[in-house]
């Protein structure tokens, strides 16, 4: 367990610009360009767009920002990061922190979509005031997978094979029931050859990683066996685009509803008949990426972090980050994995027809406390600043000009949470676990920062709080609340919906059905188990709809020029 609040070390933690949706390594503002407070509904904005703003931006132009003093921000710091566990929960127990309503996999989901849609690569001092509008995404913001496939075979020839039909693949890997586990492909130096190197951080999301590589040269080999004349140009990019169509697929259908709940995806984007209905009341399609989602909303991978991670039946449980970082002590990555290393899914995916204690393990709850891992963390080689991830964190917050967590709630016609309901700690039930936001400061009445607003909000979404304490079991399911899902799921479906090439415009796609389970649902665990535990016999994909395995795209239009 994460050591109480009244025993929270007063000491500096360090961050390393990772864990996407855990740490986006990106923008910071303080200036803003004049709108509408909210941006109108969507029925003005464009159905899709061909080049989609390469910058940052914001959905609310005009709510003031928030601001703290330095001491009040270290104060609040402080308490939201955890002590190292001195004595863990055992495997065999339910720890009081977990989320079981989550699994553990949809922390390093989370981190994979970040760096398939934002990278701000840039030294940054947290201090400096910057116009997000002035700064350059590096990553297409459109969920393309350019974080796997780069800018192609031509342009990224090293991640690919001679044929520049197969993305390259690294050494085999030990230890789990996956038989053809794979490393990251790395040069002779160890260093990862990636579309984004970030997804090298650690060994949970690098496998996740080879698995969309290996999903992308599984979809090329079966369509080369059912069109043997097309050439490896025309299947790399029928494989690549049916790869993609069935990452957002899962999304929309699979991440949304786990992070949001099924109610608020249902919300904003739903299938008919005739294809996808989307209701999008903040985030205009074609827009810039907006900081409130990248710098605060979806920052809650933050929380999800567990303390420990058994990764196979042959290693120990190992924490994401030590201080020293040394091979097979961690979960470190940047550097060739342990040969025993390889992932066994089940320990992050329901894989198995019964679910059991830690088989698979759940994430940590949305909380506003961070496990001690999350500060064995070197600072960014281009960055300075404080070396605790939730200081880095509330510092961009206010360099950025963000507004409060409050003032984001009213803009959307949202009660706002009292300061009551606002804790800070652990969501465990136990009185000496959390505190509201006041007892941390009176600087924070009525004025929360927009990132601890979001895991407060998780928290009183599961748990009845009064008295700034919570009272019985846990009511609800563990997950984003109406503010924070809500900015979370409209950034998603807004990209995807400004995407001409993205799954919310073919409207006559539907998952391979080899691929979908037995109620013909596809997501991520669905993906996974295609490519590790594939079905015998499967039959190539062939032309025409659903239920046809894999129907060749549609003609659409060329792709946006990459950065």
């Amino acid at each position: 367990m994460k050591q109480t609040l009244n025993t929270l070390p007063q000491r500096t933690h360090a961050h390393k610009r990772l864990l996407g949706g855990l740490a986006v390594a990106l923008v910071l503002s303080a200036s803003a360009q004049p709108a509408a407070a909210i941006n109108p509904a969507e029925p003005s904005a464009p159905e899709a767009c061909t080049q989609p703003q390469q910058t940052f931006g914001r959905l609310f132009n005009t709510l003031p920002a928030a601001s703290w003093e330095s001491a009040d921000l270290d104060k609040l710091a402080n308490s939201i990061m955890a002590a190292e566990e001195v004595d863990p929960t055992p495997e065999t127990e339910r720890d009081g922190e977990e989320n079981v309503d989550i699994d553990a996999g949809y922390t390093y989901v989370g981190q994979f979509l970040d760096h398939d849609i934002t990278l701000d690569d840039r030294s940054n001092d947290l201090t400096t005031p910057t116009d997000p509008y002035t700064l350059k995404n590096f990553r297409t913001p459109q969920l393309d997978l350019d974080s796997v496939y780069g800018k192609g075979p031509s342009q990224s020839p090293d991640l690919y094979e001679t044929d520049a039909l197969h993305l390259k693949v690294g050494a085999a890997l030990t230890g789990s029931s996956d038989t053809k586990a794979v490393d990251l492909p790395r040069k002779a130096n160890g260093q990862a050859l990636l579309g984004d190197p970030r997804n090298d951080e650690n060994r949970i999301v690098a496998q996740l990683h080879a698995i969309f590589i290996r999903f992308h040269n599984q979809l090329a080999d079966q369509i080369k066996r059912q069109n043997p004349s097309l050439s490896n140009n025309q299947i790399f990019e029928r494989a690549r685009q049916q790869a993609t169509w069935h990452y957002q697929w899962a999304i929309l259908t699979d991440f949304l509803p786990t992070m949001t709940g099924q109610r608020t995806t249902d919300a904003i984007v739903q299938r008919n008949n005739t294809g996808w209905n989307t209701n999008l009341r903040f985030y205009t399609p074609c827009a810039n990426m907006p900081v409130e989602f990248s710098v605060s909303a979806y920052r809650f991978g933050h929380s999800m972090v567990r303390a420990l991670y058994r990764i196979n039946d042959n290693v120990d449980r190992l924490p994401v980050f030590t201080p020293t970082h040394a091979p097979g002590t961690d979960l470190t990555g940047f550097g060739p994995s342990p040969s025993n290393f390889a992932i066994d899914w089940k320990f992050f995916f329901q894989m198995q027809p019964t679910r059991q204690i830690n088989m698979p393990q759940a994430s940590y709850k949305l909380d506003n406390s961070l496990t001690f891992a999350l500060s064995q963390l070197p600072l960014p080689a281009t960055g300075t600043g404080p070396a605790s991830l939730a200081k880095r964190n509330l510092m961009r917050s206010v360099q950025l000009g963000l507004p409060s967590g409050q003032e984001v709630a009213r803009a959307m016609g949202i009660t706002p949470l009292p300061d009551s309901q606002i804790l800070i700690g652990k969501a465990t039930g136990d009185a000496a676990d959390a505190a509201t936001i006041t007892d941390i400061s009176p600087a924070f009445a009525g004025k929360s920062p927009l990132w601890v607003y979001v895991f407060a909000e998780a928290t009183a979404r599961a748990y009845t709080i009064r008295n700034g304490q919570i009272e019985g079991e846990q009511s609800s399911p563990f997950r984003l609340g109406p503010v924070g899902g809500r900015i979370v799921a409209e950034t998603f479906v807004g990209l995807m919906k400004s995407d001409p090439n993205s799954v919310l415009n073919q409207p006559n796609f539907r998952p391979s059905q080899n691929l979908t389970n037995r109620q013909g649902n596809f997501g991520f665990k669905e993906l996974i188990r295609a490519v590790v535990d594939p079905r015998p016999n499967n039959p190539p994909p062939q032309n025409g709809p659903h239920p046809n395995p894999l129907p060749p795209p549609p003609q659409i239009g060329p792709r946006p020029p990459r950065p």
